[in-house]
């Protein structure tokens, strides 16, 4: 009997100790852009944008909301990596049931990966849930920067890079309410980052993928066709500056419509959507609070005209929609009224 009682006593220790690293974890890390996601309430979402800056600076889930109802969130990193699409994808069915997931291609544009970009790697793990998923895309990445068991460790247990910060409750359980909705402000600065003597203009080539990046751009699609739920590609109402970004989403836009998905290619609709390159842009493939009011309008009709996606005002789940449009307004009012001219 007292050897039962031991092991049992071990056994609740190691899965108490366990807790408690978990929750110490949560509380230090530092990049926790997608916590806002986990503290939805389950089945909430009705779109899902996952992507990366590009779209959580264009799309305000806020402004379609109080305009529409409609129930969205931007699951959205920065420098989004091409293969954590396809482990976000699995990460928002673990709670949520959308009706429609947008998928930015921008990833696959500008070809972010590990290999090229690890200096990035962080943004792409951190905010997760410690978890099967999470381990999987640690191990994918780890493997294409070669590197080591250690450095394996080192993403996956990241309270080692992040001890040092100051711990926060309310990451408690890697969730908090976030009122934006994944939307992430960017400063307005006139349209002077713009340099349009750079850009480029689209001669209908294709550049194929190639690598990993046509190896994670086959896994995703791979990945969708087993979902029970509407998929849109989209490229953003962007411009480019080098040609090879063109022959990438042209490249993209075939496969993905021959494979039985929509495709949404918004930048040709720059004029449509009403877009000042002066005043709307913070850079060539982002915008300030000013275009993206626009973009959402435009996504978000575009959206509605297409699919059924219901009016959630009413609904009595979402009540609390109403109290967090209320501070979003609020933060809105207070961002707008900075300077933030050069």
């Amino acid at each position: 009997m007292k050897k039962i009682y031991r092991i049992v006593c071990l056994i609740m220790t190691v899965i108490l100790t366990g807790y408690l690293f978990v929750c110490i974890s949560y509380m230090h890390r530092g990049y926790t852009r997608l916590m806002g996601f986990y503290g939805l309430e389950d089945n909430t979402a009705d779109v899902v944008f996952i992507g990366t800056s590009v779209t959580f600076s264009s799309f305000m889930p806020m402004e379609a909301w109080n305009e529409y109802g409609m129930a969205a969130y931007d699951y959205c990193t920065n420098v989004q990596f091409e293969n954590s699409l396809r482990h976000s994808v699995k990460e928002v069915m673990k709670t949520q049931t959308p009706q429609l997931l947008m998928i930015d291609i921008a990833p696959f544009l500008r070809n972010h990966r590990a290999g090229r970009y690890p200096e990035y790697i962080d943004y792409n793990i951190d905010s997760m849930k410690y978890s099967l998923n999470r381990l999987a895309l640690v191990y994918e990445i780890n493997q294409e920067i070669e590197g080591d068991f250690f450095s394996f460790l080192n993403y996956y247990f990241d309270i080692n890079r992040y001890h040092t910060n100051t711990a926060s409750v309310k990451q408690l359980n890697n969730s908090c309410n976030d009122v934006n909705r994944g939307y992430g402000y960017l400063e307005k600065n006139g349209g002077a980052a713009l340099d349009t003597l750079s850009l480029v203009q689209d001669d209908g080539s294709e550049v194929p993928l190639e690598g990993y990046d046509e190896t994670y751009f086959r896994e995703l699609l791979k990945e969708l066709g087993e979902l029970d739920c509407d998929v849109v590609f989209y490229c953003g109402p962007v411009l480019f500056v080098m040609v090879e970004e063109y022959g990438h989403k042209n490249y993209i836009k075939r496969v993905v419509e021959e494979s039985g998905y929509v495709f949404w290619d918004f930048s040709t609709e720059l004029d449509q959507v009403g877009l000042d390159y002066e005043n709307d842009f913070w850079s060539h493939d982002h915008f300030d609070s000013l275009g993206a009011e626009k973009v959402t309008k435009y996504l978000a009709e575009k959206i509605l005209a297409s699919y059924d996606i219901p009016d959630r005002r009413n609904d009595e789940r979402y009540e609390g929609w109403h109290e967090d449009y209320l501070q979003w307004i609020t933060l809105k009012a207070e961002y707008n009224g900075q300077d933030h001219s050069l």
